[in-house]
C-alpha cells in the first residue's frame, strides 16, 4: 500500500495531524511525529491539515514515467472528479495534452460508475435483511476493515469505480496495455494493491502529477485543440463524485422510503453514522457514505474553490455532456459490459490497542498536572479532544506527556524560576568569592606592611630613646629664662609624638600580645561610652543604646576591643563635627554563632573613593591623623576571627558593623586550646 511519511525538518509539532486523524495512526515518538502505517486508512486528512506541508505520500509517478519512457501503451482513466480540479483549459483540451505527453488513450472513469449504480440498484431491490453500506469509498472501507470489522458483512460486495474501470479496460484492450488511474483520492493508491483486487490497475497518480507530466513535456494546455475521450462513454454517472451521486445513478425509479436511506459525507458524519449503526441507533436499508465531502473534496482536489463550487462544476459538466448523447445510447453502451465482474470480498484488518486501566489513566493525568476535576483543561492543543483521551494515548504508546502545551508552559515557568533562583545564588556566591578574595589580598598586604612597620619601629625606638633622654638632660641644664628651653621642649614633644606613632606601628604589626578571656561585649561598650560621654566633642551628640540583654559572652581581649570601639566612636563623633545622633546596638545573628555590634552616626557619609582605602595603614583624611586607628582596629578584629563591615550613604551617615564569633566553650582563638568559661565566671 502507499504510505504517508513525515519530513521531520519541516514539521513544527503543531499536532494538527494528530487532531484530525480518525484512527490514531499518528503518534509522537522521541519528540518527532511518526505515522503508524498499519493503522492508516490513507484518508489524506493529515496531508490536507498540515500547515507546514510536512507530510508526503509514496507516489507512483516515477513508475508512470518509466511506462512513458518505454513507450508502453497506456490508458489514462480520469476519475469523475476531474472537471472540479481542471485549472486550465477544457476537458477535451486536457485529453489532447495527455496524449501529447505520451498516453495512448484517455477515458472517463465515470462509465464504471454507470455499471456500479445499476449493481447497487439490483442489490437493494433484493431483501438482504441487513443494512447495506456503500463500499466504493476505499478510505471508508479500510476504516471498517480495521476498526469496525463487525460491519464487514454489511459492506456491499461491489468494487469501486476505479477497479471496475480497470476490469473494463482489461476486457477491451487486453493485458498488454497499462491502466493508469488519475484521481484526487489518496486511498485509491492503497486500494490498487489490496489482494482482493490487485493487478487490475497498474498505477495511480494524482491530478497534480498528471499536470506535472504535461508541464515537463512543455505542453500548453490552453493552446491545444479539443479531442474527444476514448473508451465507453458515461451518461448520468458523471455526477458520481458529489454526495448522493451514487443514489442518483441508481435511477429515478428506485422506489424505497426515504427514511430507509441515509446519504451523507464527511469524516465526522460518516464515522458517527457507522458507530451509531454498531450501537443499534440506526435502522436503515442503505447507508450511502463517503469519507470526504464527496470525491470532489478529496485530499488532492486542490482548486481554490469551496467544495460547493466544485459540486456545481461537476453538475454543469454532467448536464452539458448528457445533452450531447441520448439516454437510449447510454443504455446500449452499458449493456455491452453486463458480463464484467463487479464483485469483491473484504477481509478483516483489525487493529487493536490495549485499553489502559483507570489507575493508569489517573496516574498519567497526575503526571501531566491534569488530574480531574479541577486541572483538566481539554484545550485540544495536544491534538486530542480531551486530557483523558491524551492520557489514554500516552498509555497506548501513541503520545508523550510533553505534548501538552499548558504542561510545558508550567514546566518552563518552574525551570525559569529555578534558573533565576540559581542565578541569584550564583551571583551571591560570586560576590562572596570576590569579597573573600579582596579580603585575602588585603590581609596579605597588611601582613607585609605589618612586617615592614615592625622592623621600622624597632629601628626607630633605640635612637628615639637616646634623643628623648639627652633632650631632657639639656632641658634640666638650661636656666628657666633661657629662650632655648622652648626649642628643647619642642624636641621632647615631637619625640613623644614619634614614640606614639612607633607604638601604633607595633600594634598594627600585631606585636601587642593578646590576653583573651571571657568578655561581655555590652559591658565593654558601656565602659567606652562612659569614657567619651563627658568629652567636649560629645556635648552636642545624642547617644542612643539598644544592647540586647543576656547577650552571650565571647572569648576575646577586652582591652583591645575597647580600643576598637573607641576608635570607631571617636571617628563617628568627628564625622558629625560634634553634633548629631549616635546609635550603638548589639544583637545575636539568626545562627546564634555570631555577635553583631552596630555603631551608626548621622554624619556626612563616606565617599566611594575613601571607602575602599579607609582600613589601609597611613591613609587618613584628618589634618593631623596618623592613618593607623582603623587599620589597627581591623587587625584586632581579624585576630579575633571577626570582621568589620561598613554601610554608608552620602548625606545620611555611616554604620560600622563589627561581627565577632560566639566561641561556645570558650575556644581559644587559635582553635586548638579550650578553657571552660564557667570556671572563669
Amino acid at each position: 500500500m502507499s504510505q504517508i511519511n513525515v519530513i521531520t525538518r519541516k514539521c513544527r509539532r503543531c499536532y494538527s495531524c494528530i487532531q484530525i486523524c480518525p484512527t490514531k495512526a499518528i503518534k509522537r515518538e522521541k519528540g518527532n511525529i511518526k505515522i503508524i502505517h498499519e493503522r492508516c486508512i490513507l484518508c489524506g486528512s493529515c496531508i490536507k491539515a498540515c500547515p507546514q506541508s510536512a507530510l508526503f505520500y509514496t507516489s507512483g509517478l516515477y513508475q508512470v514515467k518509466e511506462f512513458l519512457g518505454n513507450n508502453e501503451k497506456i490508458i489514462a482513466c480520469l476519475d469523475p472528479t476531474f472537471p472540479a480540479v481542471l485549472d486550465r483549459g477544457t476537458p477535451r483540451q486536457l485529453v489532447t495534452a495527455l496524449k501529447k505527453a505520451g498516453f495512448a488513450e484517455v477515458w472517463e472513469a465515470a462509465f464504471a460508475a454507470e455499471l456500479i449504480g445499476r449493481e447497487y440498484r439490483e442489490l437493494l431491490h433484493r431483501d438482504v435483511g441487513k443494512t447495506i453500506i456503500s463500499s466504493f469509498c476505499p478510505a471508508l472501507a479500510f476504516y471498517i476493515q480495521k476498526y469496525l470489522p463487525q460491519l464487514i458483512p454489511n459492506l456491499a460486495h461491489i468494487v469501486s469505480p476505479m477497479i471496475a474501470m480497470g476490469r473494463i479496460a482489461r476486457k477491451i484492450k487486453g493485458a498488454e496495455w497499462k491502466v493508469v488511474y488519475v484521481t484526487a483520492c489518496l486511498a485509491q493508491m492503497g486500494e490498487m494493491n489490496v489482494p482482493e483486487v490487485a493487478g487490475v490497475i497498474d498505477q495511480v497518480i494524482t491530478f497534480q502529477e498528471a499536470k506535472l507530466l504535461i508541464d515537463e513535456a512543455g505542453i500548453d494546455r490552453l493552446g491545444q485543440e479539443e479531442t474527444n475521450f476514448d473508451g465507453p462513454r458515461p451518461y448520468l454517472a458523471r455526477i458520481f463524485p458529489v454526495i448522493g451521486g451514487l443514489y442518483r445513478c441508481m435511477g429515478e425509479s428506485f422506489d424505497v422510503l426515504m427514511d430507509e436511506i441515509s446519504v451523507t459525507g464527511g469524516r465526522i458524519r460518516s464515522l458517527r453514522a457507522l458507530h451509531q449503526l454498531v450501537a443499534g441507533h440506526i435502522e436503515a436499508k442503505f447507508l450511502d457514505l463517503t469519507f470526504c465531502e464527496g470525491c470532489v473534496d478529496g485530499p488532492f482536489a486542490d482548486r481554490e474553490i469551496y467544495v460547493l463550487g466544485r459540486r456545481q462544476i461537476v453538475a454543469r459538466y454532467t448536464k452539458a455532456e448528457m445533452s450531447r448523447q441520448s439516454a437510449a445510447d447510454a443504455l446500449v453502451e452499458v449493456s455491452r459490459f453486463r458480463d464484467i465482474d463487479l464483485q469483491r470480498e473484504f477481509q478483516g484488518m483489525e487493529q487493536n490497542l490495549n485499553i489502559p486501566t483507570e489507575e493508569e489513566i489517573q496516574s498519567i493525568l497526575k503526571a501531566m498536572d491534569k488530574a480531574p476535576p479541577d486541572r483538566n483543561l481539554d484545550c485540544r492543543a495536544c491534538g486530542y479532544s480531551s486530557c483523558r483521551d491524551k492520557a489514554i494515548a500516552v498509555a497506548q504508546g501513541l503520545a508523550e506527556v510533553e505534548m501538552c502545551m499548558p504542561y510545558l508552559l508550567e514546566r518552563t515557568r518552574k525551570i525559569y524560576n529555578e534558573l533565576k533562583r540559581s542565578h541569584q545564588e550564583l551571583q551571591i556566591s560570586h560576590q562572596e568569592l570576590e569579597k573573600a578574595q579582596a579580603s585575602l589580598i588585603r590581609t596579605e598586604k597588611l601582613a607585609s606592611l605589618g612586617q615592614l612597620a615592625a622592623g621600622v619601629a624597632h629601628e626607630i625606638n633605640n635612637p628615639l630613646g637616646s634623643i628623648t633622654i639627652f633632650a631632657h638632660l639639656i632641658l634640666k641644664s638650661l636656666p628657666e629664662d633661657d629662650p632655648r628651653r622652648a626649642d628643647v621642649q619642642l624636641v621632647i614633644d615631637e619625640a613623644n609624638r614619634t614614640k606614639e606613632i612607633v607604638q601604633g606601628l607595633l600594634s598594627f604589626a600585631r606585636e601587642t600580645k593578646m590576653r583573651p578571656g571571657a568578655t561581655n561585649i555590652n559591658q565593654i561598650l558601656e565602659e567606652v561610652l562612659t569614657l567619651v560621654v563627658n568629652q567636649s566633642l560629645f556635648h552636642n551628640i545624642k547617644i542612643e543604646k539598644a544592647l540586647v540583654e543576656n547577650l552571650p559572652s565571647t572569648y576575646a581581649d577586652g582591652t583591645q576591643l575597647k580600643q576598637v570601639f573607641l576608635n570607631i566612636i571617636l571617628n563617628a563623633a568627628q564625622a558629625m563635627n560634634g553634633s548629631g545622633d549616635l546609635f550603638v546596638s548589639t544583637e545575636q545573628d539568626a545562627t546564634n554563632q555570631h555577635l553583631k555590634i552596630k555603631i551608626r552616626d548621622t554624619g556626612s557619609g563616606i565617599p566611594p573613593e575613601v571607602l575602599g582605602k579607609m582600613f589601609d595603614p597611613f591613609f587618613t583624611t584628618k589634618e593631623k591623623g596618623t592613618g593607623l586607628g582603623l587599620a589597627i582596629s581591623y587587625g584586632i578584629i581579624e585576630r579575633h576571627q571577626g570582621k568589620i563591615d561598613v554601610e554608608t550613604e552620602l548625606g545620611k551617615g555611616s554604620t560600622f558593623i563589627v561581627t565577632l564569633p560566639v566561641l561556645d566553650g570558650a575556644e581559644k582563638l587559635n582553635g586548638k586550646m579550650k578553657i571552660d568559661l564557667k570556671t572563669e565566671k
